[in-house]
């Protein structure tokens, strides 16, 4: 499952976007295993989180999003940032649960292949992260200089 922005000269030089959620048929690294035989709970993770994407890249302007996509593709790192903050919008807007869900089935089942699991321990929030993290938005406080 994947939340892309839709690049075209309206979005560009518009105040507006649209986005593209692709489901796959099949889970990745799974075989035969068909996204529509997933536990629902398990579903509304996954669809939260990608999600959180679309929330986190109205965060951005237009030029931003190039950036974005460029950096993404490059660097680990970013990658790793943007894929936690998908799941921490996710939870801060009530999915905290299925979050983990997803998480468990994913990484328990051994019909998962070791790669697959291996991407997403190495992008993606951990069961123990998504635990501690906050559901409600974090205020920023303003620094004070004396």
């Amino acid at each position: 499952m994947q939340a892309r922005p839709i690049f075209g000269l309206s979005q560009i030089f518009g105040k507006s976007r649209q986005y593209r959620l692709n489901v796959a048929e099949r889970i990745l690294g799974s075989g035969e295993l068909r996204v529509s035989d997933l536990p629902e709970e398990v579903l509304k993770g996954w669809f939260a989180h990608e999600l959180g994407h679309i929330v986190d890249y109205e965060n951005h302007s237009n030029m931003g999003m190039i950036t974005y996509g460029i950096r993404y593709s490059l660097s680990d790192k970013y990658k790793r940032d943007r894929e936690h903050e998908a799941d921490s919008i996710a939870i801060r807007n009530g999915f905290k649960q299925e979050i983990i869900a997803t998480k468990n089935y994913l990484l328990e089942n051994d019909f998962i292949s070791p790669k697959y699991q291996d991407q997403l321990k190495k992008y993606y929030m951990s069961v123990r992260g998504v635990e501690l993290c906050p559901e409600e938005e974090v205020p920023i406080k303003p620094k004070v200089v004396l």
